[in-house]
């Protein structure tokens, strides 16, 4: 009996820890990890090929259930892009700028130049 029980002790210790690592697992995973220039390439590859990859084409099949991962995955990136980082609050790995890494900045606004086109000022 004292094998037995150190047996069943044992698997006990076993099972706690399995549970622990899938535990930490769980709570390490980042939503907002991996938002990368790659992935966006193969979000518009995607909706390229499948328009919405995640509707269903015959009952409980996808069109292409990795292209929904990824459309899914696109769409969690563009959530974290609204997060409020400026007190230091997100990951220091997380893409700030998915999505819009070669958007155009936007050219100063000139007001004294654009009254003056509408016509304010002039008597």
């Amino acid at each position: 009996t004292q094998s037995t029980w150190g047996s069943v002790v044992s698997a006990m210790k076993f099972a706690a820890a399995l549970i622990a690592l899938v535990a930490a697992g769980a709570v390490a995973q980042d939503p907002c990890a991996g938002c990368s220039e790659n992935l966006s390439i193969r979000y518009q590859e995607c909706a390229r090929d499948h328009g919405n990859p995640c509707s269903f084409v015959e009952a409980g099949t996808r069109k292409d259930n990795s292209c929904c991962q990824v459309k899914e995955k696109h769409n969690r990136c563009l959530e974290c892009n609204t997060l409020d980082c400026s007190y230091q609050t997100c990951s220091p790995h997380m893409n700030q700028k998915y999505y819009s890494e070669r958007a155009l900045p936007e050219p100063a606004l000139d007001d004294k130049k654009a009254m003056e086109k509408a016509g304010w000022g002039k008597q």
